[in-house]
Order: C-alpha cells, then structure tokens, then sequence
C-alpha cells in the first residue's frame, strides 16, 4: 500500500510565491480594467442624455430663452451635472449625478428626473481651452440646455434663480475620468453646429 508524500515546505513557499506574483499582475490589471470601463460607460450614456436633451427640445420646441427681463421662456428640459458637490439628504455620501430633468414652471415649480446617470467611481472636468462645467465653488450643480440656434446654454443653482450663465457657440468638450488615478480618460464633445450633435473620442 503506497503512502501519500506531502508537500514540503519548500514546495509549499514556491506555489505561495507563485501566486502572489500572479495576484500582483491579475488585481492591477482588473482594477485598471474596471476603471476603463466605468469611464466608457458613463461617457457613453451622457453622450445619449445631450443627444436625448435636444430631441426632447426640438420636436416640442421647447428652447430655453430665459432672460432676466419680462418675456424670455423657460425650457421644459435641461441636463442637472451634479459632480461629487452635493451631499445626498440620506446618507450623506457625494457622488457623481447627471440627470435629465423635466422642468414644471407650474405655481410650485419642480424637477421631474427623467432619466440618471450615477457613479462613485468616475468624474468630470472641463478639457482645456473649455468652461461649460463650473468648479465646485459655492457647491452648485451645473445646469445645460439649448437655445433656439443650437447655442448651449449653461447655468448655476436652480432654471428660476440662475447664476453663472454663460452661453457656448463653439465646440466644448468634457472629460470623463477615474476619481482617482487619471491615466484613462474619453471626452465628450458637444457641438453647436450641427445643433445638438455628440461625439465621444
């Protein structure tokens, strides 16, 4: 009758020393992996909610001409960036929200959160040379929408009380990144001509 032969401890230190080695290449790997595709998707699906946006505008035109003086009209739909600014009210956490919100200008004016993007792994910024995201001064949530002529529209706080409103005529773009280690990133691109055309590169 044979008797099994166990492993040695020797043996046993290589197969460890093995692993760890393997361990050391798969969890970098993996984790760098999940980021790549955590910034594709949210890149990917804000690209859709800008596309979805001036749809929503054009074929009920619905275009923001809100000016401070009587007469400017107030757009049913705008896009709500919320970049790691605003605590949520339950738990306290911050984490990235975009938001297509339909807007009621009814006697108790309310947003109407159409469709949300979320994450806490990923984050926005202005690419160089663009400004249509605020930073995080004051804590305030970036408003987008359109004007009549394709023009974005980007404001501050709230569609009634606005502050920081600037309008773009020319290309912006917006990066999309890990929150931490920024070795990858894709940057959406909106343009005004033709009005409300993206791209994702």
């Amino acid at each position: 009758m044979k008797r099994f032969k166990g492993f040695t401890l020797q043996e046993m230190a290589i197969v460890l020393a093995i692993l760890a080695i393997l361990l050391a290449i798969a969890v970098p790997n993996y984790i760098a992996m999940k980021k790549r595709a955590d910034v594709n998707s949210v890149a990917t699906q804000f690209a859709a909610m800008i596309r979805e946006l001036y749809e929503k505008i054009d074929s009920e035109m619905e275009y923001d001409t809100y000016t401070s003086a009587p007469g400017g009209h107030i757009s049913k739909y705008y896009i709500k960036i919320d970049n790691y600014y605003i605590p949520d009210p339950v738990t306290g956490e911050r984490s990235l929200k975009i938001q297509l919100i339909k807007f009621d200008a009814s006697f108790t004016p309310q947003e109407t959160v159409l469709k949300d993007i979320k994450s806490k792994t990923v984050k926005l910024q202005n690419a160089l040379g663009s400004s249509i995201l605020m930073d995080s001064a004051g804590a305030v949530a970036t408003y987008i929408t359109f004007k009549p002529n394709g023009e974005i529209v980007r404001f501050t706080g709230s569609v009634l009380a606005r502050g920081n409103v600037s309008t773009f005529s020319a290309q912006n773009k917006i990066e999309v990144i890990p929150v931490s280690g920024h070795g990858y990133k894709r940057v959406v691109v909106l343009n005004s001509v033709p009005p409300g055309s993206v791209e994702v590169q």
